[in-house]
């Protein structure tokens, strides 16, 4: 577990480890955007563990980090110009973090994508237009293919071909997270509270499973498909609702408060 203001803790199934803060990490350049790390929801960051020994971090200053076993890396601060992009050293909002092993790690920050081979970071520029803002969330189910969303657009890298060019599959633009157990079933939520999902190659209308959020608007959504069976939508303000396969077009939906029928 992670949190913006890089502290990390480890949990081993019972309990949670006292906050640790990571390493000092190198001072990335002044942005203008930036509103510093004292201002209320300046930072945010993610992570990804896809085994007990390993994880990696990303936060929205383009800040990596790796866990081997108990401890972390020192932080490294990933600014070089690739092509015609940098790293977006501020990020309002999301970024996504997407592991398939401890060799395989996608990241999204700003209009820069950020892969890890095991031992070294690399950047590329993201698919979409650098004036693009928002959250952003990416899904790897295996290595060497991911899904990526921000604001309405999808795009898809498979292998060596790139990224795929993006594609509205969200009106409302606000897409915050996607979570792809396998190459042929996707799901995505927006921040109000919206689910698309990837079916037989097609992505589907936007359907409400949850409430809009209104007392944690801010919060964004989080998703969660550990198979293409089971799917939860959690929202800032405690709302829920859960998908149970086969027909994604007839999700399960339970709530803390009334959900709209999708």
């Amino acid at each position: 577990m992670v949190d913006g203001s890089g502290h990390t803790s480890l949990g081993d199934g019972t309990n949670w480890s006292a906050p640790a803060a990571l390493a000092a990490a190198p001072a990335a350049p002044a942005n203008p955007a930036d509103p510093g790390p004292d201002h209320q929801g300046a930072r945010s960051a993610a992570v990804d563990c896809p085994t007990g020994q390993f994880c990696a971090y990303v936060d929205n200053t383009g800040h990596v980090a790796v866990l081997r076993g108990t401890s972390w890396s020192v932080p490294q601060v990933m600014t070089t110009r690739v092509g015609s992009a940098t790293v977006g050293l501020y990020q309002s909002g999301r970024v996504g973090m997407s592991c398939t092993g401890t060799t395989a790690c996608t990241a999204l920050v700003g209009d820069t994508v950020l892969d890890w081979d095991g031992s070294t970071w690399t950047g590329s520029p993201a698919p979409w237009p650098a004036s693009l803002t928002g959250d952003s969330a990416v899904s790897c189910p295996v290595a060497g293919a991911c899904v990526a969303v921000r604001g309405p657009y999808v795009s898809v890298r498979i292998g060596g071909s790139g990224w795929s060019t993006p594609r509205s599959i969200d009106p409302d633009g606000h897409l915050d997270a996607v979570s792809c157990p396998t190459l042929a079933f996707c799901m995505a939520v927006d921040a109000y509270g919206d689910v698309v999902h990837l079916a037989d190659g097609t992505w589907s209308s936007p359907a409400k499973v949850v409430p809009t959020p209104s007392e944690y608007a801010g919060d964004g959504t989080s998703l969660s498909c550990p198979s293409d069976q089971f799917c939860m939508v959690l929202t800032g303000d405690g709302d829920y609702a859960t998908y149970q396969g086969p027909d994604p077009n007839a999700p399960v939906t339970t709530a803390t408060s009334p959900v709209v029928a999708p």
